[in-house]
């Protein structure tokens, strides 16, 4: 994804959050790169391929550890990012998606919805700790991989400390430590370092719960037909494994749970009216689009989910229509603070078992090194430690690699503030024309097609909702919303104003309709020989008082004096009064001419 730059858009540089896991990481790049070179320096003249493949390893290691620090040595976070919640539509783009749903569920229901547990550790994990259930997914996803597997450990090291410590036999403990390293490594150690859920069925618990009581005497009965292995025995490699994976899975799920905090507030609030208007239903589309555009956060576009613009058949009288539109402003970084060293990391409630966790993998990474140097020693000088050395070398890398992995997914988790906002209409309309003016004598006149809408419903759905986010690029989760009552009203009221204040007739609204208007009053009583017609001066007046430009035609260097009024005709057989223009009496019809 390509990094948004605006300099009016500050608060989105946030501070790096992996700056201490970095420092822990370049320590021990440094550390293992030292020894994989002092190691090719001390195996340099005898080219002995134990130590070249030792230094080479050490050094491979320490230079992908470096490069995992500096890929986030420098934390870019844009303004395209966090991730939408739903898929964001363009401008132009008319539709909506099945994420529009789910956020307008919520907003209607005013509730988020988490998985329920299903399986009998689950049940035992959400009972201890409650509050679980309505944390982030991937709080929760994390939480229960990290019990499953510790789960799974405990169990296996429970059932290799009976079955070695309290059954074992000199000749059994050798096929003894083979047996449970094996299961260890591929059942244990293979799902923890994946970060996957160790398969700690009910068939595999009362597997090892049973090795650990019969195991001893079947492997004694294999003994008889097998050569005594006594060099061969894991038990120290089998002890590393359980033990430092159980350390490793233990601080992973105490810094997850930390994390976890009380249940959220799920307010939304809603705005329901009923409207009458005399205008297109697009046209409040189109006003709460100008509307929300003004609430801008920092210049920043709102993120659209959902546009429905209402349809008007022009072929039809009357019909149903419906409509909507649904944004979100731009998410804004909460106040979050990072401790700014591992002490104040350490004094930190929310970062303490995850500083212990990063700790902790340095820790086993020192202790590889050290079995690995020792490891290379040993092979010159033909001890028989040396096998154990690189086993526990190999094992406290993977585990401490694991560590750091694990760490970073929590070190990476943004929360943010947003305002999502959710307008639909709907309803039916009917067409009808309108016309203004005396179709008879007036000259000015005007006829349009106007939509009515007959006590449209208009609902208003908004809220304060919080997301989070646990990488920049990962997918953004709702875990809180808070109503906004007085802005909700606000933008109901202004909808409602905005429809019932616009015009329905066309009328000539410039000065130079006024000045068109005046031309044609002329022309006309030129080729009326100059008859003043009263009735054409009032509606030329009536108009240029309406348009409020009587005083700039006046000041035209072309404009027409207004004619005297004509006085009105006398019906000489009954009397009546008539306009002056009139050629008949309008009571008795008797010609006035002559």
């Amino acid at each position: 994804m390509s990094y948004d730059y605006s300099s009016a858009n500050a608060t989105l540089e946030l501070p790096n959050p992996y700056r201490l896991q970095n420092r822990l990481l370049f320590a021990c790049a440094a550390l293992m790169c030292l020894a994989g070179l002092w190691t090719l320096f001390h195996s340099r003249l005898a080219l002995g391929p134990v130590g070249v493949a030792v230094g080479l390893a050490l050094l491979a290691a320490g230079v992908v550890t470096a490069a995992t620090g500096a890929k986030r040595l420098r934390f870019f976070f844009g303004r395209g990012r966090p991730e939408s919640l739903a898929p964001n539509l363009e401008p132009t783009v008319v539709g909506t998606s099945e994420g529009a749903a789910h956020l307008k569920r919520i907003l209607r229901d005013g509730a988020l919805t988490y998985p329920e547990p299903s399986r009998a550790l689950e049940g035992l994990l959400y009972h201890g700790v409650p509050r679980l259930i309505t944390a982030p997914l991937a709080l929760q996803e994390q939480a229960k991989v990290a019990f499953y597997n510790l789960c799974a450990l405990l169990v296996t090291a429970l059932s290799f400390a009976v079955a070695w410590g309290v059954f074992g036999t000199e000749a059994t403990r050798p096929l003894l430590s083979v047996a449970y390293f094996v299961f260890g490594a591929v059942f244990l150690l293979r799902p923890v370092v994946t970060a996957s859920t160790a398969r700690l069925t009910t068939a595999s618990v009362v597997a090892l719960l049973a090795a650990a009581v019969i195991g001893p005497a079947l492997v004694g009965l294999l003994a008889r037909t097998l050569p005594n292995l006594p060099q061969w025995s894991l038990a120290p490699q089998t002890a590393m494994l359980l033990v430092s994976g159980l350390v490793a899975v233990g601080l992973i799920l105490a810094a997850t749970l930390q994390q976890v905090q009380p249940p959220p507030p799920t307010q939304t609030s809603v705005q329901q009216s009923r409207v009458s208007l005399n205008v297109p239903p697009s046209l409040l589309l189109d006003e709460l689009q100008r509307h929300l555009q003004e609430q801008w956060v920092e210049r920043i576009p709102n993120r659209c989910y959902s546009r429905i613009r209402p349809v008007i058949d022009p072929q039809l009288h009357a019909g149903p229509f419906a409509g909507e539109l649904m944004e979100e402003t731009q998410p804004m970084p909460l106040a979050h603070m990072l401790p700014a060293g591992i002490a104040q990391a350490l004094r930190s409630k929310r970062h303490a078992f995850l500083m212990l966790l990063d700790l902790y993998a340095a820790l086993l990474m020192v202790v590889a090194v050290g079995c690995a140097l020792a490891f290379v020693l040993s092979v010159e000088e033909g001890e028989g430690l040396s096998l154990r050395l690189l086993g526990a070398s190999s094992i406290f890398i993977v585990v401490a690699a694991f560590c750091f992995r694990s760490s970073s997914r929590l070190w990476g988790r943004f929360d943010f503030g947003s305002v999502l906002s959710w307008v639909e209409m709907e309803g039916t309309y009917q067409t009808a024309s309108l016309g203004t003016g005396n179709t008879l004598t007036g000259k000015v006149q005007s006829a349009n097609q106007i939509v009515r809408t007959e006590s449209m419903t208009l609902r208003v759905w908004r809220a304060r909702i919080e997301s989070v986010v646990f990488g920049k690029d990962s997918a953004r989760q709702v875990t809180a919303m808070f109503s906004t009552d007085t802005e909700a009203a606000a933008l109901a009221e202004h909808l409602i104003q905005f429809g019932q204040t616009r015009a329905s007739l066309v009328a000539p609204g410039s000065p130079e309709d006024l000045h068109r208007i005046q031309a044609l009053a002329n022309a006309e009583r030129a080729l009326q020989g100059g008859i003043a017609s009263t009735s054409q001066d009032r509606i030329a007046g009536d108009v240029a008082a309406a348009l409020g430009a009587t005083d700039a035609a006046a000041q035209a260097p072309d404009a027409v004096a207004p004619p005297q009024p004509v006085k009105p005709r006398y019906c000489p057989a009954c009397g009546h009064k008539n306009p002056g223009h009139a050629r008949f009496c309008m009571e008795c019809g008797k010609s006035l001419e002559g």
